[in-house]
Order: structure tokens, then C-alpha cells, then sequence
């Protein structure tokens, strides 16, 4: 029996279905990129900016300001 849009192909071992990542996934992924970029490049404040953008779309309150500083030490 040929497949379907009902009954889709069986899918072998170690196979996965292709499917459309939901929109905000999609925008992290690319925050992602540009974080590991911004890092790579020694941009600090990019990278900050990048970071708190993707833990706000991921619903993350910011930390204060002095909390990420004295991690450092």
C-alpha cells in the first residue's frame, strides 16, 4: 500500500520526521548562532544583549546587574 497523506511512510531505525519548528524556536536558534558568534568574537555586550533576549522569548526574568559580575570572581 502506498503512503498517504493520511497514512504516512513507515519511518526506518534512526529516521525522524520532518517537521516545521514552531516560530519562536526558529528565533532562539538564530539568537544561538548570534551568541556563539558574539562570544567567539569577544563581543561582551552582544553577547549579553543576545543572552537576555533568548531567556525573555524563553520567559526567564533577567538577573540584576551586579549578580552576573561577581560570578566571576
Amino acid at each position: 500500500m502506498d503512503p498517504t497523506r493520511a497514512h504516512p511512510p513507515d519511518l526506518g531505525p534512526g529516521e525522524f520526521a520532518m517537521v516545521d519548528p514552531p516560530p519562536r524556536a526558529a528565533v532562539v536558534a538564530s539568537l544561538a548562532e548570534t551568541l556563539t558568534r558574539a562570544v567567539a568574537l569577544g563581543d561582551e555586550m552582544a553577547a549579553r544583549v543576545v543572552h537576555e533576549a533568548i531567556g525573555r522569548l524563553l520567559g526567564v526574568a533577567p538577573a540584576p546587574e551586579g549578580r552576573a559580575s561577581s560570578r566571576r570572581r
